[in-house]
């Protein structure tokens, strides 16, 4: 028989055996799942963690995908443009808004000393980069930017004045440089020149006519910059007409001086002769003077084919077309075209057996002019020669005639001597204008005069 100790111990044993074994079972199979559950969890954590990560990563690089993609699009596009360029020229790929009055590129100087001294590769990089379609986005966000912090100008050659008038410098160059001293020599030769275009002309059976065209920085001085310092007015020597005007009273030839009307006419309107965004006058300003134009050749006694002109005009508050030839050499992203200017509509005085035949010569702003003329009901034809100031030849040839009540440009191709004689030979009016900003220095007197006096130099002729 076991002892009591001995009894003890298996019942001990007996009790704790069954109930030791099946907790470490237990605590070992909950170990093991919930290590299992972290390890899932821990993988789907990092998981989650890394495709956030890489999905970051694709935003953060997407920019430098952009900008690379740009620039193997402009790669690409510059690559054509220079296959299909010099022989295909209407296949390049340009912006759809291009700039105005941009110069094309100078051609690369292909040499060692141009390569030597760098010429080269600045000719190259220039044309590369105004070849570039974002090239003119660019240069108008510039412009913009300037133009609207700073009431400066992207554009070398205009002027930014009071209220955003826009002159160009060299209308205010030459306005504010006045002195007042005249050369009475200069205005006595070129007054003779006039004066025997004018004979000339009236031998032949036509009527002749000069007119003396505006400048707007002359005339609308108070509108020049508040900064801009302006000799001619510090010191009262604005005045410049005085002396022509005389020599042509004194050879009795026929003119209108259309600057000094520009400042009678200006407290008459509602509205400037001048619109804000141009360097011309506008259709109101030079109906004006096309009335006085045609005043002039109807004096009494003298008869004209040209019939008295009258006109009736409307506020306009958007500009168009000339009114707003500078605004558009700003090349702005948004430009500003909400100003006041005007629509003409010519009234003739009499009816017309024909159309009267008009040759006009001078500078651009006898294309309002020509304009209000062919479009009034008794429309003139006109052959209108353009010149320039920059340059001692004819700019352009056109036609101007009215269709379908419309006043049309049709530019001639040809610009040489014999056709200038055969326009001026078939005229009834020959209309010789000059800008008083340039006058007596412009090669179309002498090139009228050549023809008048049936002397064949070519057209850009000494004076």
């Amino acid at each position: 028989m076991p002892s009591p100790s001995t009894a003890l111990c298996r019942s001990f044993s007996s009790r704790r055996s069954p109930r030791v074994s099946p907790t470490r079972s237990s605590l070992s199979s909950t170990s093991g799942s919930e290590h299992a559950r972290s390890n899932s969890l821990h993988r789907r954590r990092n998981e989650t963690r890394n495709a956030a990560m890489k999905r970051n990563l694709v935003i953060v690089r997407l920019p430098i995908f952009a900008c690379a993609g740009l620039i193997l699009s402009l790669f690409v596009v510059n690559l054509w443009n220079f296959a299909v360029g010099r022989d295909w020229p209407k296949l390049r790929i340009r912006s759809a808004e291009p700039l105005f009055n941009m110069p094309a590129p100078k051609p690369a100087p292909w040499s060692l000393d141009a390569f030597l001294d760098g010429e080269t590769q600045k000719a190259f990089s220039a044309s590369l980069g105004q070849t570039m379609p974002v090239f003119p986005l660019a240069v108008r966000a510039k412009n913009q930017f300037l133009y609207s912090l700073f009431d400066a100008s992207g554009a070398s050659n205009l002027v930014i004045g009071k209220e955003k008038q826009l002159f160009e410098r060299f209308y205010v160059r030459e306005f504010c440089d006045r002195s007042g001293v005249f050369d009475q020599n200069v205005v006595e030769a070129w007054a003779d020149r006039i004066n025997e275009i004018r004979k000339s002309v009236e031998a032949k059976g036509k009527r002749f006519i000069y007119l003396i065209t505006p400048s707007k920085a002359a005339r609308f001085s108070r509108y020049l910059p508040a900064n801009l310092y302006c000799a001619s007015l510090a010191n009262g020597t604005t005045e410049k007409l005085a002396p022509f005007r005389a020599a042509l009273d004194l050879r009795g030839v026929a003119y209108v001086d259309g600057a000094s009307l520009m400042t009678k006419a200006a407290s008459e309107y509602p509205i400037d002769l001048f619109p804000r965004g141009g360097t011309h006058w506008n259709y109101l300003g030079a109906a004006i003077v096309s009335r006085e134009l045609a005043q002039a050749l109807n004096k009494a006694g003298e008869a004209s084919p040209f019939p008295i002109y009258e006109f009736e005009w409307k506020q306009r508050d958007e500009a168009l077309g000339t009114d707003r030839d500078l605004l558009n050499l700003l090349n702005l992203i948004w430009p500003d075209v909400k100003y006041p200017t005007a629509d003409v509509a010519g009234q003739s005085s009499r009816n017309c057996a024909r159309t009267p035949e008009l040759f006009a010569v001078g500078g651009s702003f006898l294309v309002q002019i020509v304009t209000n003329l062919a479009a009034a009901p008794c429309g003139t034809s006109i052959d209108y020669w353009h010149y320039v100031h920059s340059v001692k030849e004819p700019f352009g040839r056109f036609r101007v005639e009215k269709i379908a009540g419309v006043a049309q440009f049709s530019e001639e191709p040809s610009r040489g001597t014999d056709d200038f004689a055969k326009d001026f030979a078939k005229a009834e009016i020959v209309l010789l204008e000059e800008n008083e900003s340039v006058i007596s220095e412009m090669a179309q007197v002498a090139d009228l005069l050549a023809a008048a006096s049936n002397n064949h130099a070519p057209p850009g002729g000494s004076q």
